[in-house]
């Protein structure tokens, strides 16, 4: 799945076994006006005289600025309170937690260290590289922001809970009584927020949201156009970008070889990319079913379910209902099976 955001710094889905015992001390770290300095190591000087830019993670203002003398950079400044931050040096990115002190960056490695909160997060990431499943990310990172409601990992951490997670409207409301009123204010987290409520109301279970689209000619098209119409529909969000989406297309194929027409509809939704792109990937895939395609790049659709990462696969039941939502692969073949032995 390609996510519109890239979300933490390194994870892996590979390992197969979880830590949740996060760590033996809960880091309470309250942030306190003074300075940082930030030392970043390089193995050479290939980027000897570039310019490294701190900026900020929620924005992406830029913070700080430095330039690369050798094989070292130094960054320092002032700040009123910790907050989680990207280095960028040639277009290469090191995600870091800017605090008081003295923060060594290992540029090979894309690792920062040296001060508290950073060490947390490095010790943070490899119970990341344990998990397996979303469930298993969302219980590290609510952990992770319940230990730091008071600095700058909080924040970052809550972000990414909200991403991993799926709960109901009515938890999401109690959920956010309890959050520090100054992460609501956040940019990534306000998003975060809309994508939850977003999910919340169109779980599996409930009926579809309507979204129209504008396409090229001026007309429109809606999802209602052709879910609810007492067929299963099959909707497919992707873009022509996105290789997982194209790896996905063969599987669909299959599908729509086998069912369409016999109680089964299939429909794609192009988000996220220019139409003239979408065109070209629909001829060279030979996508056989309607594709919905704006006049220009798209989100609204995405923004209406809730949807961060593409493919994203929607089944809907003859009445309009979602029965299924974020298959891929053989278990969107044996959904689909299960819909038409019914």
């Amino acid at each position: 799945m390609v996510r519109k955001n890239k979300l933490i710094t390194t994870f892996s889905m590979m390992k197969k076994t979880v830590l949740f015992a996060l760590f033996a001390t809960t880091l309470a770290f309250c942030s306190w006006a003074g300075g940082f300095k930030i030392t970043v190591g390089f193995p050479d000087v290939t980027l000897n005289n570039a310019t490294a830019y701190l900026t900020s993670y929620d924005t992406g203002d830029t913070i700080a600025t430095g330039t690369v003398h050798g094989k070292r950079c130094v960054i320092k400044g002032k700040i009123e309170e910790s907050f989680f931050a990207r280095l960028i040096i040639d277009g290469a990115r090191c995600g870091m937690v800017v605090e008081d002190g003295e923060i060594a960056v290992d540029w090979a490695k894309k690792v920062a260290s040296g001060a508290p909160l950073n060490d947390y997060v490095n010790r943070l990431d490899t119970l990341l590289n344990a998990c397996t499943t979303e469930p298993e990310v969302a219980k590290v990172f609510y952990q992770a922001y319940t230990d730091n409601k008071n600095n700058g990992v909080g924040p970052w951490a809550f972000f990414n809970y909200l991403m991993y997670t799926s709960m109901d409207l009515a938890k999401l409301e109690e959920e956010l009584k309890i959050v520090p009123t100054s992460y609501l204010e956040k940019k990534r987290v306000k998003s975060a927020v809309a994508n939850a409520k977003a999910q919340a109301l169109t779980a599996e279970g409930l009926m579809y949201t309507d979204f129209e689209v504008v396409q090229e000619d001026g007309s429109t098209v809606k999802l209602s156009d052709y879910v609810g119409k007492g067929s299963y529909t099959v909707v497919d969000f992707w873009a022509s970008w996105c290789g997982p989406c194209r790896r996905e297309i063969p599987n669909i194929k299959k599908m729509y070889d086998k069912y369409n027409g016999k109680g089964m509809t299939f429909l794609g939704v192009a988000v996220w990319d220019a139409p003239a792109d979408t065109h070209k990937a629909i001829q060279q895939l030979n996508i056989p079913w309607p594709v919905m395609i704006g006049n220009k790049k798209i989100s609204e659709p995405t923004e209406k379910y809730g949807i961060m990462g593409i493919p994203h696969i929607i089944i809907f039941d003859p009445e309009g209902r979602i029965i299924s939502r974020g298959l891929q692969g053989e278990k969107l073949t044996q959904k689909i099976e299960s819909c038409m032995a019914n």
